[in-house]
């Protein structure tokens, strides 16, 4: 067999379409800003929460517009009650924890500027990196789904330690 031969069994196509070049890439660059969007959309989302807390801080009375329609029992008439302020801080801690603190440093700029600093092509295995990124982001859709169940977020402070979630 042929050196030239050998070589160009390893060259692989680029990917083709939107889809498999954006959403579902092999590409740890890609990926990293993958990572890195979803920590920006987790940071906007806490601040969001962080916001209506500190709203409920100053003025406990005050009517948040919109807000009942988001949680009926948690803010009726659009007045944020002490659990509902619980339950906010407890999702506020958990994306600010889990969903920025770890994704922004260590899963985004890690897929994007490590293999560049070793001088590698890509990831170990392209794959894998793909599918942590989708179940990360399946993990922080169900976090926000959890806003619209009838019971509401969970309440059990921003660490889930035992008194407070037992």
């Amino acid at each position: 067999m042929a050196e030239g031969s050998v070589e160009q069994a390893h060259v692989q196509a680029p990917p083709e379409g939107f889809l498999r070049r954006y959403v579902f890439s092999l590409d740890h660059k890609v990926i990293g800003k993958q990572y890195y969007g979803l920590a920006l959309a987790s940071v906007f989302t806490g601040m969001l929460l962080s916001w209506l807390m500190r709203i409920h801080l100053v003025w406990p009375a005050a009517r948040i517009p919109g807000l009942e329609l988001l949680s009926k029992g948690g803010a009726p008439g659009g007045i944020i009650t002490p659990e509902y302020y619980l339950s906010l801080l407890t999702m506020h801690g958990t994306l600010m924890v889990f969903f920025v603190l770890t994704n922004a440093p260590f899963a985004a700029f890690g897929n994007y500027f490590l293999p560049i600093q070793i001088g590698a092509e890509d990831m170990a295995f392209p794959r894998f990196n793909m599918m942590s990124f989708w179940t990360t982001f399946a993990a922080w859709l169900v976090l926000m789904l959890a806003f619209f169940i009838p019971d509401g977020p969970p309440i059990s402070g921003w660490t889930s330690y035992a008194p407070l979630s037992a």
